[in-house]
């Protein structure tokens, strides 16, 4: 088995990368997540791979982190949860997000995710509730203010907004209390300051 890549990137596009690592191109298929993490064309990369091997196929799955590829990992032993849908829903949130709505219960949430339907989304927070719990700290379980905020500042860039002025508003909209209220609330507030 493959449990990493260290390369060139010869190309690289949303969903895939191709690594060429000492004179072999390797297809990768990645996340938006990990896109966004890793150089453009003729920079050296280390992806975590995950070696999918089926009866008709093999592919390669690359990660910018061990974190992201573990949670890939526990995705796809849920019942109906390929590796393809694996990918779809890392792509579609950070793996934060995903394991604070797993933890918290949160189906609808990972239901948004294109090709993860209601059921889909019930059965992964079922099934994976108990083995994430063990290892989320403590400030992202629960409803506390963090996930209230990491929510926040996920709809923000749900809504176009860049990261770091998502960061910002939803601190600015805080103020000096640090009061969240809820993900709504903030959000209104934070909207306000952008």
């Amino acid at each position: 088995m493959i449990a990493y890549l260290k390369g060139t990137i010869f190309t690289r596009q949303l969903g895939s990368v191709i690594l060429d690592v000492g004179g072999i191109g390797y297809q990768v298929r990645i996340s938006n997540h990990t896109f966004e993490r890793i150089p453009a064309s003729g920079a050296s990369c280390t992806l975590h791979i995950h070696h999918h091997i089926s009866d008709s196929d093999q592919q390669l799955f690359g990660f910018a982190s061990t974190e992201e590829r573990n949670l890939f990992e526990m995705l796809i032993t849920v019942k109906s949860i390929g590796p393809r849908l694996a990918l779809a829903l890392l792509s579609a949130m950070p793996p934060r997000q995903i394991v604070s709505a797993i933890v918290n219960q949160n189906a609808g949430l990972i239901a948004r995710s294109p090709g993860i339907g209601k059921k889909s989304a019930e059965r992964i927070v079922l099934e994976l509730r108990d083995k994430l719990g063990d290892i989320v700290a403590p400030e992202e379980v629960g409803s506390g203010s963090g996930t209230v905020q990491n929510e926040t500042i996920s709809a923000l860039e749900a809504l176009g907004y860049q990261r770091a002025q998502a960061q910002q508003a939803v601190r600015t909209a805080l103020g000096p209390d640090g009061d969240a209220g809820n993900v709504s609330e903030l959000l209104k507030k934070a909207l306000k300051h952008l």
